[in-house]
């Protein structure tokens, strides 16, 4: 299959287009911040603490906090080749156009497939994970039944924010990123300052995990960092809605791991 290879440096953004065979039907309406937000918050790195952390503790012990390091060091790697092919092709739709263009249509079919139902299993499973905090918020006892309807009320809310449009999103993304990032530095630095309880050389002791083999015991516990650094490619799933997406997508990839990452 042949690929576009036309240059398309100093290219305005329907220019670009147009040399990709589109034409421009998006309002660019979102800005670098708005799209910095968009992937920190499916990011969300508080999501996987409240999730997954303890669990992993379980497993490994302290040092299962480095998986944050290992793992976020190699999803900045894949950052940055996405951030190669979306300055190439910055399409609506991400993964999908990008994959039929350097591979071809069969794949790029398997991967939207494989992509739309992570999405679901993702979104599902945070609004699951959320209900907890929304019974507590409410004094409301957890049982299956509560939280199949505040999971289900969770997923209403955010397909209304959804059909609300992309200027919508955009704000409901930087309160979100505001908010992670004030609960999340502001309670870390507060519990690390005020309330530690240990040297940090606790984090280079296992807790006897692993029951003298200690590589599958940390191996497990990757999960904490496997659930944490994901989701940054969806600054390029509305690539044509950022005004010059070729050079401000790829940042915001970056700097969607980095936030995350030191958050």
């Amino acid at each position: 299959m042949s690929v576009n290879t036309t240059p398309t440096s100093g290219l305005g953004d329907a220019e670009h287009l147009a040399v990709l065979g589109y034409e421009g039907t998006y309002h660019r309406s979102m800005s670098l911040w708005g799209n910095i937000a968009l992937g920190f918050t499916y990011l969300s790195p508080l999501v996987a603490v409240y999730s997954l952390f303890a669990f992993s503790l379980s497993i490994g012990g302290p040092p299962s906090i480095f998986w944050i390091v290992i793992v976020g060091a190699g999803q900045l790697l894949v950052a940055l080749v996405m951030g190669e092919v979306v300055s190439q092709f910055p399409i609506a739709g991400g993964i999908y156009p990008w994959s039929r263009r350097l591979w071809g249509k069969r794949y790029a079919w398997m991967a939207a497939w494989i992509y739309v139902w992570a999405m679901i299993v993702t979104i599902t499973a945070v609004a699951e994970f959320g209900t907890g905090f929304v019974s507590s918020l409410l004094g409301v006892p957890v049982t299956p039944v509560t939280t199949l309807l505040f999971a289900v009320g969770l997923l209403l809310l955010a397909l209304a924010l959804n059909l609300g449009g992309t200027k919508v999103m955009s704000r409901v993304a930087r309160i979100g990123l505001a908010a992670e990032l004030t609960g999340v530095v502001a309670l870390g630095l507060y519990l690390l300052i005020f309330q530690r309880k240990n040297d940090i050389s606790v984090l280079f002791d296992s807790f006897g995990k692993g029951d003298g083999n200690y590589l599958p015991a940390f191996v497990g516990a990757a999960l904490v960092g496997l659930f944490m650094f994901y989701g940054f490619e969806a600054c390029g799933d509305v690539a044509e809605e950022v005004n010059d997406p070729s050079r401000r997508v790829p940042r915001a990839m970056y700097l969607t791991i980095f936030v995350g990452g030191v958050s």
